[in-house]
This record gives C-alpha cells, sequence and structure tokens, in this order.
C-alpha cells in the first residue's frame, strides 16, 4: 500500500466554461441537490435561458453552495448520472485526468474531507457559500493511487448498494405487515 500524496486541486480539476448552447434540452438538466435528472415539466426555462446553463458530463463535480448543518460551506457533488445540463449558478469542475467515479463521488462530499478546502475556499452570503475559483484551485487533497482509489471506491459503493436494498426490505416488511394488520381488523 503506497502512502497518500498530496495533491492541488488544479492537478486533479480545472474549471469548465462549457454553455449548453442548445446541445441538452429540458429532459437533461440534473438536480444538483439530489444528483437526480429533472422532471422536464419541473422547468419552465425557456430555450434561450437554457443557453446559460452550464454543462456538467459524466464524472464532472459541482459545487453547491447551500450551506446546511452537515455542509457548512457548501459541498462539491460528483456527477454520476451521465451527461446533461445545470444551472448557471453551479460552478462545475472537470477532471484533467480519469478518475475513479466511485471513490471521487463519496471523497468529494464528504464534509471531514473536504470541508476544510471549502473553507479555505469560500465567501459567504446570506444562507449561501460563493467558491473562489484561484483559491481553491491552490488547495491541496489527500489522493490514494489510482489502485486505492477503485478498491476503495467499490467497497463504498458496495456498501451503499447493501444499505439500498436493506431499506427496500424493510420498507416491503412493513408494507405486509401494515396489510396483515389491515386484514386482521377486518
Amino acid at each position: 500500500m503506497k502512502t497518500w500524496e498530496q495533491r492541488k486541486f488544479s492537478e486533479l480539476f480545472f474549471k469548465s466554461k462549457l454553455k449548453n448552447n442548445s446541445l441538452f434540452s429540458s429532459d437533461k438538466i440534473i438536480s444538483v441537490a439530489t444528483m437526480t435528472w429533472k422532471k422536464p415539466d419541473a422547468s419552465r426555462s425557456s430555450d434561450d435561458y437554457m443557453k446559460t446553463y452550464n454543462i456538467a458530463k459524466m464524472g464532472d463535480i459541482v459545487f453547491e453552495g447551500h450551506t446546511t448543518k452537515e455542509f457548512a460551506n457548501g459541498r462539491f457533488v460528483e456527477n454520476t448520472l451521465g451527461d446533461g445540463i445545470v444551472s448557471h449558478i453551479f460552478d462545475v469542475y472537470s477532471p484533467v485526468m480519469k478518475l475513479d467515479l466511485f471513490y471521487w463521488k463519496y471523497f468529494i462530499h464528504n464534509e471531514r474531507s473536504i470541508g476544510p478546502l471549502l473553507k479555505r475556499s469560500t465567501t459567504n452570503a446570506r444562507m449561501m457559500s460563493n467558491l473562489v475559483e484561484r483559491d481553491v484551485l491552490k488547495q491541496f487533497l489527500p489522493v490514494p493511487s489510482s489502485i486505492e482509489q477503485s478498491s476503495i471506491g467499490h467497497i463504498l459503493h458496495l456498501i451503499d448498494n447493501l444499505i439500498a436494498a436493506n431499506e427496500y426490505n424493510l420498507k416491503n416488511a412493513l408494507n405486509i405487515r401494515g396489510r396483515l394488520n389491515l386484514h386482521l381488523l377486518t
């Protein structure tokens, strides 16, 4: 096992300047908060306004500046859905090189790993943080080897899938119990 390296953010990501320019329609709008596709009818943006949207490719990270108890200075969310568009209020950063999708999905969204970096790279506005590009690009991150990234990422993805499967099974069990209770009462 190799020692993790300290890598400059700018060695890993660059700020994307790609605008929509009618490449994507409203069915490819990504909700950054939930990392899901927005329903086409949920957005009533005109075609001209959608040209202001930023393109977020698979593997890009998007900065969401909304502050919460969990994310004091905003947060990064990795695009794991596919190529799409996000509102122009979000900053999009693209990887300089191929990075492990699963590893970065969890690492970049973890307050303990990214919180200090964001604290040094954001300015606070009302209920929202703004990412200062020149500051974030100077920050350092601990980065494992690509083999370790792959191993860690796949383990975390497997754990997520197991949790989701158990939540689904629990929901079904509660549904069955509810139907049995209803049956017993009638």
